[in-house]
Order: structure tokens, then sequence, then C-alpha cells
């Protein structure tokens, strides 16, 4: 399974998720009332970067299948939020609600609305919460100004903020000011983002301590200068302004938004394909399409899978194929050694796997040192090494990125090869061993094959075709040898899950330099 991740903001705070992750929930959870919650979130997140039709189709899969995989009191799987409304709403031409209306019936009845108007009232409520100015005299220690137009004659983030919310404000509902007076208050708004803004820091509350008086989204939401910018048919400012949040603020305490306020925005659907054409660097969230491709299609197999064959139990280290295996390796490692792993600069579990090597790269590889072993192809084929720590994972390696013959010679350990299958002879082995540089730097690891031409020369008539030999040495620990690469991947497989499943961890005594 291809490793991709991306921004996870279900629960509040922010992480990230995998999609090894969220299928190994499908299949193997008995609750998947978690999964659902984050592949909804998954699709705002499709949403926010205009894969619209790769968003409807994964939210198509969980409505029609909501009966087996969520419980039937989620409102999540059941029913729907004004955010997936108004995304149906505004596509109405092109994609089919999967569900019908009758939540809203009731409402919609009480107040003598369409959904429509329902949704437009929600948004207005929205864009008044976002105009209040009554709190900021009192937590500011600034006095409410007479004249909104001052903004002009001052750099004051605070009056700027509350300038443009005292412009943008009307008092009627469903009401909106003039359009000069929102272009005004938009102006007002630029005028405070053009200030130097420093991005959100990590394990700052900005909603308990003094620290949120400095950030602009506080001060004046991001979103409320969005809706302006749209109002008065200035797009491509108003995709200028969702980028700066993005970047700036994120989600949630630190930006006064989350992403489903910014998905309910009226006019956004014009927004975001501006905004997908900067791509990462536009919107740090952003999810490529080849990436969507994939992470929608495995979503829905992994559901559809769960549908028609139940809770599959998980396969053990040895019976999983190359991609689940690593994958387990990637996921496992990060989950008890992350302290040292991001004191490398490492931020996801898929970046202790190096990206896979091509068949050319092979093909050199073996034209130089003869044939390699085929589990070992088959892994760098998906990943070409993986990074350990100064002991954990003996360093990790390098695959055959930096694959040389050794200067380790054969001789020098020859009595530990004598029960595996080495021949004992008078003199020197013929052939030569291959080492493996480590991924990280570690406490004096080297990684060796004896290759199967090598073994076979070598060894008893016992040793068959193809087979060979892989170690791991270090003058403080000595020699540790499998008959595979992949034998040694799947006992630290195996040591990896059992320690999470003892709550231990590998970097408890970890210290990072900084």
């Amino acid at each position: 399974m291809t490793s991709i991740s991306w921004f996870n903001g279900a629960w509040g705070e922010p992480s990230q998720q995998t999609l090894y992750e969220l299928v190994s929930s499908y299949l193997k959870l008995s609750d998947l009332s978690t999964a659902v919650t984050e592949t909804f979130y998954l699709a705002n997140v499709l949403i926010l970067s205009n894969h619209i039709d790769k968003a409807q189709e994964l939210i198509n899969a969980l409505y029609k299948h909501r009966n087996e995989i969520a419980p039937a009191t989620s409102a999540s799987a059941n029913g729907s939020t004004p955010v997936l409304e108004y995304f149906w709403q505004t596509h109405k031409d092109k994609l089919s609600r999967p569900i019908g209306e009758e939540q809203y019936e009731s409402v919609l009845k009480f107040n003598s609305l369409t959904l429509d108007g329902y949704l437009a009232r929600e948004q207005w409520g929205q864009y008044r919460e976002c105009c209040r100015a009554d709190w900021m005299p009192k937590h500011l220690s600034i006095a409410e100004p007479e004249d909104p137009h001052i903004w002009r004659e001052t750099d004051n983030p605070a009056i700027l903020a509350m300038c443009s919310r005292l412009l943008a404000k009307e008092g009627s509902q469903g009401m909106f000011p003039p359009h000069e007076r929102m272009r005004e208050a938009l102006a007002a708004a630029m005028k405070l983002y053009a200030q130097p803004q420093a991005p959100i820091e990590e394990g700052v509350d900005y909603m308990s301590t003094q620290a949120w008086e400095s950030r602009h989204s506080f001060l004046l939401y991001r979103r409320l200068a969005i809706e302006l910018a749209i109002r008065v048919g200035e797009l491509d400012m108003a995709s200028e302004i969702l980028s700066m949040a993005l970047r700036l603020d994120g989600f949630g305490r630190s930006s006064g938004a989350s992403l489903q306020d910014f998905l309910f925005v009226p006019g956004i659907y014009d927004v975001l394909p501006l905004l997908a054409k900067g791509g990462k660097e536009s919107n740090p969230f952003f999810i490529e399409e080849q990436d969507a491709d994939t992470l929608v299609k495995d979503i829905i197999s992994a559901v559809d899978l769960r549908v028609t064959k139940g809770q599959q139990l998980p396969l053990t280290p040895r019976e999983a194929g190359w991609e689940e295996l690593l994958d387990r390796l990637a996921e496992g490692a990060w989950r008890v050694n992350t302290r040292e792993y991001k004191g490398m600069g490492l931020d996801y579990p898929e970046e202790i796997l190096f990206p896979p090597a091509t068949e050319a790269e092979i093909e050199a590889v073996e034209k130089d040192h003869g044939e390699l072993p085929a589990d070992f192809k088959d892994m760098v084929r998906i990943a070409n090494g993986y990074r350990g720590g100064w002991h954990f994972l003996d360093g990790g390696m390098t695959g055959i990125q930096d694959i040389a013959p050794s200067d380790f010679p054969l001789e020098h350990v020859e009595d530990h090869f004598y029960s595996r299958g080495l021949k004992e002879i008078d003199g020197d082995y013929s052939g030569y061993v291959l080492q493996i540089e480590p991924a990280s730097e570690c406490d004096g690891f080297l990684h060796f094959i004896i290759p199967p031409a090598m073994w076979k020369a070598n060894g008893e008539e016992s040793v068959k075709d193809g087979e060979y030999q892989y170690g791991r040495y270090a003058s403080w620990s000595g020699l540790t040898s499998w008959n595979s690469v992949r034998d040694s991947i799947v006992e630290k497989v195996e040591y990896i899950e059992q320690m999470i499943k003892d709550g231990e961890r590998a970097d408890d005594d970890y210290e990072s330099d900084g």
C-alpha cells in the first residue's frame, strides 16, 4: 500500500493520518465510527484541494454503506451537515445528494424556509459572528472608534481589526453592507494582514494565553475578509487571503476558523480552483491529484471489503506482503521511537522509508556485483531502505543506495556461519561480501549480504540456489544473521508490535541535542 498521509483535524488537535492506518481501521476495528469520522474529514481536505469529484465519490461510498459501517446514532454517517449541504447545493448540476432532506424537515417547516434559505441563514449567522466587535474594548483595552474610517490613519492592529469589523457589520437579518463599505472593510483588513505575522508556534495555547492578541486571524477572522473579497468580486484576493490563513494559521484555535468554517463561506467554490493552482505552496494541506486517486480507491476498497467480508484479523508479519510489512515497520517504528525520529528532522512515519529503487538502478548494481537476492530486490522496489536510530533498528539500512564490496572478510566470522551451511575450508572463500551502509548516524553498525552466488559456491551441498545470508555487526554487540533480509524485517516488526502491545518505547532515554 502506498504511504500517503494528510492533515487530520477531526478531533480538534492537528495530527497526520496515513492511508495505511485508516484502511487498517476499516478492516480490523470492531467500531468503525472513528474511521468514518476521519474519512468525512478527509473528504473536506479533498474539497479544499479542489478534488470535488473525488470527495463526492468518497462521500457516496460512506452513505451507501452507512448502515453497515456506522452505528444508527452516528450523525456523520446517517445525516449530513450544513457544510456538506452547501457542497451539494453548489454542485447540484453535476452531483447528486446521496441522502434525502428528511433531517431538515422539522426546522424548515417551523421556519417556513427552503433548504437553500436555511443554508443562507446559517451562513449569514457566521458572517454576523465575524463582525462582532463588542468584546474588543474589554479584552484589548481599547475604545471603540466613533468613526470606523479612522483605520486609514493608524497602524494599530486592534484598531484596524475593529474598524474592519464595524464597516462590514449589518444588523438586518440576511442583509449585507453596500459594496463600497465592504470594499473599505476589506481594505482595512488587508492593511492589517500586510503587517508581519509569524506562523503559529507548536505547543502554544492561543486560547489561554495572551499570545492570541498577537494573531491577526484572531483580531479579524480571515474568513470574514475572504467573504468580503468574494462579495466584491475580488476572487484572486480571496484566494490570497485563504492561502495566508492556511500557511500562517492553520485551523482551530490559532486561526479562529475550522476547515468546515472555510468551506461554508458563500462563494468559496469559486476560490478553490484558484487556490489549487499554487499546490502546496498556496495550501500546505493540498493533496496531489494522483494521491487523491489512490486514497479514494484504496479507502473505498477497504469499506467494500469490510461490508462484504466483515472484520479482518490482521496477518502476522510473516504472512504479510512486502508493502504491508514495510508500512507496519514504519508505522510501528514511529510510534515507539517518535522523539528520536523527530530529532533527526522527520515529521511523518512514511519518511522512515526511502523511495523505491528503479529497475535501472537495480540492474546497474547487479551488473557491478552480481545477482542480488530476490526478496531484497522485492523490498527495494517498494522502499530502498529504512531509517533507524543510534541503536534502534540497528541504525536502519540504505538498500542499494550505498552497496559495495565489504572490507570485512568472511573469514573473520566463519565460525558463526558453519551451523548455517558454510563449508569449513583452509584458506580464503571465493567471492566477496556486500556491505550496506546504515541509514542513520548509529553506534557502529555494519549491514552486509553474503550474495546467493557466493553462498552457493562456499556452502555445503544442502545450500540451495537463491539462498543467501544477511547480517548486521557491531564491535560492541557482535554478529546477528538471518536467512534473508525479509526474515530480519519480520523479526523487527514482531518486536516493535510487541513493544506497542506492552506500552513500551524505544526512545525513553533519547535526549535531543537541541
